[in-house]
């Protein structure tokens, strides 16, 4: 082989590398998996209340926040915390201490006011419930 050849040769193979090289930059860096969608988060915090307790002395401390992913329901919701309030209030009236105790007790009260709100919103993008608050005295 002549000296010509061989850096013909040497600078294809130095193009066929470099190209490699750029076409795994490529593949490796977008991620086979699409990226998720980050889903905006809204979250409404009710005033704190006070509720009786089924077949007790004692009462409920509360302080609720309700977490919604559609900006439309956390403002009907804003406008409409009375009537959140007042389902509430019926669920813990509606609640023995007994029910109440404990994390069962707190998870089932969760659980049962954002099923009771989806059902009074009529709409499933009410995702959570939380307790900033829940003493009962």
């Amino acid at each position: 082989m002549s000296k010509k050849n061989v850096i013909i040769l040497i600078l294809i193979l130095l193009l066929a590398l470099t190209l490699g090289i750029i076409a795994g930059i490529f593949i490796f860096s977008n991620d086979s998996n699409p990226k998720e969608k980050q889903v905006k988060i809204y979250p409404l915090t009710l005033e704190e209340m006070y509720c009786n307790i089924k077949d007790s002395r004692r009462i409920l401390k509360i302080k609720v926040t309700i977490e919604t992913t559609n900006k439309e329901t956390y403002e009907e919701m804003s406008q409409k915390q009375f009537l959140i309030r007042d389902e509430i209030n019926k669920i813990v009236r509606n609640s023995t201490e007994e029910e109440l105790e404990g994390k069962e007790g707190q998870v089932n009260l969760q659980n049962s006011i954002k099923k009771n709100l989806i059902n009074l919103f009529n709409d499933e993008n009410i995702t959570n419930i939380y307790f900033d608050d829940f003493i009962i005295q």
